[in-house]
């Protein structure tokens, strides 16, 4: 383990809001159709807002040859219209994503205004629609276009308003991701978050922690460790390999959502079924509240259980049991007959 990590894990009940600072840095990662505003809300509420979580990060917003409007933004972000918070005061930055420099800058600089307290670039999205267009991990191909794209966005947003970068190790190999790390500082990034695999791997595994090492020690900002961070096991692991002191959870949040509490020391049970079962039904209450048709909001369910299930055995269980279920009605049904101590009510379900 290295010192740094060391120090930060024994004050890691201080919940470092950047990964410079004192105490431990744990984000929740972004995830296209996951990570919205109900999915923020519903995480950092949990145990009063306690939920132990540094920040979060929205789901990418498209930028093509303009300057995105601000109902975009907003939609994406909707914590910009309290301070770029969510309810429990956890930081939300602003992802954008494409390969135009001028509209980028445009769009960061207009959710700077708007109230983000961050930016955060997606050069790692390996979705076949996304790189066809010229966005995500595709850049990673040219680590010039990283330096250029990230100098734009820095030089757009006010000095207070922080930039940083997400990226795989690399296209198809990890061998220039010390190249692409020192792009990215080079262009401004106050810290880099590097996903241990590369846009060719998608989400097979394995991981490649001390890849992270190596970028890790081609550059002076902190590099943030993600991919497969899913326990405290794991995470050790990872500090292990790759020498990183800061993390982000994404797939792990939906198997484990008190994580981040655990890994704060908090003696919150490993598995609670039907404290689980209940925090879903939440979320689903929550969703069709805000808008989303039934049918969606069953479908944002059975992908939670599914992105989950990896984690736990009685997690696949349950996912198990819902795919099937065709009716909205029936999966609330399921979910509210798991023995239970329910949670509290939600206070609200509105927007931020």
């Amino acid at each position: 383990m290295t010192s740094d990590f060391e120090a930060a894990w024994r004050e890691r009940e201080i919940v470092a809001r950047r990964p410079d600072e004192r105490g431990l840095f744990v984000a929740l990662a972004p995830m296209d159709g996951v990570t919205d505003w109900v999915y923020r809300q519903l995480l950092t509420d949990l145990h009063g807002g306690d939920s132990g979580i540094s920040l979060c990060v929205s789901e990418f917003v498209r930028v093509t040859h303009r300057q995105v409007v601000d109902r975009v933004l907003l939609r994406h972000c909707p914590e910009l219209t309290q301070g770029g918070k969510t309810r429990a005061g956890v930081p939300v930055f602003v992802q954008i994503l494409g390969g135009d420099a001028e509209p980028m800058a445009a769009t960061a600089r207009r959710a700077a205004e708007l109230g983000a307290p961050g930016i955060d670039i997606n050069f790692g999205c390996p979705a076949k629609t996304v790189n066809r267009h010229d966005g995500g991990a595709t850049i990673l191909k040219c680590p010039a276009r990283v330096e250029s794209l990230t100098a734009a966005v820095r030089k757009a947003v006010p000095e207070g308003v922080a930039v940083t970068v997400k990226i795989r190790l690399g296209w198809s190999d990890a061998a220039a991701v010390e190249d692409i790390a020192r792009a990215a500082e080079r262009g401004g990034a106050d810290w880099l978050t590097i996903h241990a695999r590369t846009r060719l791997q998608l989400y097979r595994p394995p991981v490649d922690w001390p890849a992270l090492g190596r970028a890790r020690a081609a550059i002076s900002i902190p590099v943030v460790a993600n991919g497969d961070v899913d326990s405290i096991p794991a995470l050790r692991a990872c500090a292990q390999a790759s020498g990183c002191a800061a993390f982000m959870v994404g797939r792990g949040a939906m198997g484990r959502p008190r994580l981040f509490r655990q890994l704060r020391g908090h003696p919150d049970p490993e598995f609670d079924l039907a404290w689980l079962g209940e925090l879903l039904r939440q979320y689903v209450v929550r969703l069709t509240d805000s808008g989303a048709p039934p049918r969606a909001a069953l479908g944002r369910l059975k992908q939670w259980l599914r992105l989950g299930a990896p984690a736990l055995p009685e997690l696949r269980d349950l996912f198990d049991a819902t795919k099937r279920i065709c009716d909205l009605d029936a999966a609330l049904d399921l979910l509210s007959g798991l023995p239970a101590a329910p949670l509290a009510k939600p206070a609200v379900v509105s927007p931020p």
